[in-house]
């Protein structure tokens, strides 16, 4: 399996992967939720909610054309101290409705309790330094002084779309694992 480009989460893809890496990455549940049996008190910080540029790659994964205005959204869930994960949102403007009362609440909160909303992908990567997404990551923790355990060459990452049932409502949802998750040690 190449780890350097986006994988189906499949079952065959998993069981390549470590257990302590692929506990995380095959989590099909709240990954929220996942973070509050390690952590007592679960912190989610929103360092952006507002109109952006998709990506090329995120263009490809929601079926949009390139250079497409998008609503994106960036958080950080910490564990004890230091941030674990790092999750970017983005979704095509007429979609925006679906996160626009969220503040503070994790996505969560809304991808498994909307009976509407269907996970139509779970994608896993090792992100290499080159990519947006694993600086927009590293951006932020090196910004605010987050980073305890040196900065890693690659970091695990995960990416779902969702969308509503008979629809075109729909997110890319992408979390990265950040140095000082558990999933590295």
């Amino acid at each position: 399996m190449n780890v350097n480009n986006w994988q189906s989460a499949d079952d065959a893809a998993i069981k390549e992967l470590p257990f302590h890496v692929a506990e995380w990455l095959a989590e099909f549940g709240s990954l929220t939720e996942k973070l509050s049996r390690n952590v007592d008190d679960v912190r989610l910080e929103v360092l952006h909610e507002g109109a952006g540029i998709l990506t090329a790659e995120e263009a490809s994964a929601l079926n949009a054309d390139g250079d497409v205005n998008c609503q994106v959204r960036e958080v950080l869930l910490y564990g004890p101290q230091q941030p674990w994960i790092y999750a970017r949102t983005t979704m095509p403007v007429s979609s925006k409705h679906l996160i626009e009362k969220l503040g503070n609440k994790p996505l969560g909160s809304i991808l498994f309790s909307d009976e509407e909303l269907r996970r139509q992908f779970l994608q896993v990567c090792q992100l290499e330094e080159s990519s947006q997404l694993y600086q927009s990551a590293i951006h932020y923790l090196e910004k605010e002084n987050l980073l305890v355990n040196s900065k890693q060459s690659k970091l695990w990452a995960r990416r779902s779309l969702w969308k509503k049932k008979d629809k075109n409502d729909g997110m890319l949802v992408c979390e990265v694992f950040l140095p000082d998750a558990p999933l590295y040690r």
